[in-house]
């Protein structure tokens, strides 16, 4: 399901039919929040950096062979039918278009007639209003229910789900990076992974915020990170790549909704695009807070040089070169400029009371939390490959 569910104001009439048809449901990142991630049936997203479990339920698990002229082998089918309504199979979304959903059968339900067979052929194509068409269905099924129950696809889809959760660790590669070896003091068990900090953040606001972002990395692990319950919850650019979104978007749902909490999770590259914004903040008295997730480099940039240029940086670092052992900029000298309160936490010791001292805040606050740049998302599906090829082990 994408984001025409949530233009569609459909997200109602998408949990009723899934429900009654038992059907698991996954989402385009755009689609986030138009079902309810902790509902049964959630796959959360599929994609690029998708959940390993919802790619395989579109395409199938495949493991690798060696031989050369068959790079892997399917071990479990993926979907015979996949309703698509409302998306547009970006190649985000797809990876290599011609082998996504390669076995099933596609009805794709769109308002737009341009959008269909535009990127992935579709079995069964229907233009029509999301809500409506989902109305017409639920209204076929209160007529004539569903009798099979799908026993065998639950249980495939719940032995993906439970091999390959997101998750993280505290690799090697933290534990020897200059970056955190120099921030850290040698206290290497209380590096702060960014993924941890966001699955605080749910935690402390109980999962009901409004969360914008920048775009990169952070953009990646707060859709992962943070469980999403209903439509615009998550106001990010996606496939637009606007750096320095997150901030002025938080601004304008903090507006919109004085009694939610509205947090950006942003990046230090993004946030220091639109970090003049504060100013409007504290001018104009709008609460909206920023969590900054700094690694010092543009990181989705800097993991795409690691896993495909041997790490070679292309102007990627955001320190100051002449002195790395020092944080660069200094947002917390930048905010207080703007008469805003912010913090740094290096330790994670110190990273729940800080957070929640945000969170408690009347009024705009940063908090600047030093991460390690060797992190990658995962899971990974390299541009232009397949499911087969997806990286979902760190």
């Amino acid at each position: 399901m994408g984001g025409g569910i949530i233009s569609g104001e459909a997200s109602e009439e998408l949990l009723k039919f899934a429900e009654a048809a038992q059907i698991p449901v996954t989402t385009t990142l755009m689609g986030i929040g138009a079902f309810p991630e902790s509902h049964p049936l959630s796959l959360r997203w599929l994609g690029m950096h998708g959940a390993a479990y919802a790619n395989w339920a579109v395409s199938g698990e495949f493991e690798p062979k060696k031989e050369f002229t068959d790079p892997s082998v399917q071990i479990a089918p993926g979907a015979d039918l996949l309703l698509a309504f409302g998306v547009r199979f970006d190649d985000r979304v797809t990876g290599k278009v011609e082998k996504f959903c390669e076995h099933g059968t596609i009805v794709h339900l769109d308002i737009d007639p341009s959008e269909i067979n535009k990127n992935k052929p579709a079995n069964l194509p229907v233009v029509s209003d999301v809500k409506f068409a989902l109305r017409r269905l639920n209204q076929m099924l209160n007529e004539r229910a569903i009798a099979k129950k799908f026993t065998a696809w639950h249980k495939q889809v719940a032995d993906w789900k439970a091999k390959a959760p997101f998750g993280y660790r505290v690799t090697e590669e933290v534990v020897k990076s200059q970056h955190m070896r120099d921030h850290l003091e040698g206290q290497v068990s209380e590096v702060i992974l960014p993924q941890m900090a966001i699955e605080m953040l749910y935690e402390l606001t109980g999962g009901d915020a409004i969360i914008t972002t920048g775009v990169g990395q952070h953009q990646m692990w707060a859709a992962q990170y943070y469980k999403y319950k209903f439509p615009r919850q998550l106001l990010t650019s996606a496939g637009l790549g606007a750096m320095g979104y997150g901030y002025p978007a938080a601004m304008g749902a903090k507006v919109a909704c004085p009694d939610k909490q509205v947090v950006d999770i942003d990046g230090d590259g993004s946030f220091l695009m639109n970090i003049q914004e504060l100013a409007t903040a504290h001018i104009e008295k709008i609460a909206a807070k920023a969590l900054v997730l700094n690694n010092q480099h543009l990181g989705m940039v800097m993991q795409w040089e690691d896993r495909f240029y041997k790490g070679n940086r292309g102007n990627t670092y955001l320190g100051d070169p002449e002195n790395m052992k020092k944080i660069y900029p200094d947002y917390v000298a930048m905010a207080k400029g703007f008469s805003v309160p912010c913090e740094r936490v290096m330790f994670r010791k110190d990273l729940r009371a800080a957070m929640q001292r945000m969170l408690d805040s009347k009024e705009p606050y940063v908090l600047d939390v030093i991460v390690p740049y060797t992190e990658h998302v995962l899971p990974f599906i390299p541009a232009g490959k397949t499911v087969a090829e997806m990286i979902w082990k760190a």
